[in-house]
């Protein structure tokens, strides 16, 4: 399993844009931390990653779900805090996204409407004045 020391936002950041690269159409990633933990900064580099606009990423806490477009698809962000791990079949997400498109989700349980079998998992804590993140990928060869 991978593992990082992240000093700050921008080292946030910049691991969501490297993991960014080697997630294929149709991927999902599962975030995990405490409230706070990076986990909305993270994807703001993951968007970036994408070719999106890290600008336009919110905290879904409120809004359960965002959309974010990037070239050639879009990246739905959804936050399951609220609604629990099961909330994501509800949302339609099986008929609403395409192949194209990711998926990033806050607070997901082990089971959902995953576009794909490639399902990535990411812990975020903080950490010796940082965070350190953890992650697991369905193929071992995407590294930052």
């Amino acid at each position: 399993m991978p593992e990082l020391f992240l000093a700050d936002d921008t080292a946030t950041e910049a691991l969501g844009e490297a993991l960014a690269h080697g997630t294929p159409p149709g991927g999902t990633w599962q975030l995990r931390g405490e409230l706070g933990a990076g986990k909305t900064t993270w994807t703001r580099g993951f968007l970036r990653g994408l070719g999106g606009d890290p600008d336009d990423v919110a905290s879904p806490s409120y809004a359960v779900l965002h959309r974010y477009e990037f070239p050639g698809g879009r990246l739905f962000h959804l936050d399951l805090y609220r609604p629990g791990p099961k909330g994501a079949w509800n949302l339609g997400l099986e008929e609403t996204m395409t192949a194209a498109d990711r998926l990033v989700v806050e607070w997901a349980g082990g089971d959902g409407p995953w576009p794909t079998a490639w399902v990535a998992h990411l812990t975020i804590a903080a950490a010796g004045g940082g965070r350190r993140a953890e992650w697991t990928l369905p193929d071992a060869s995407v590294t930052p």
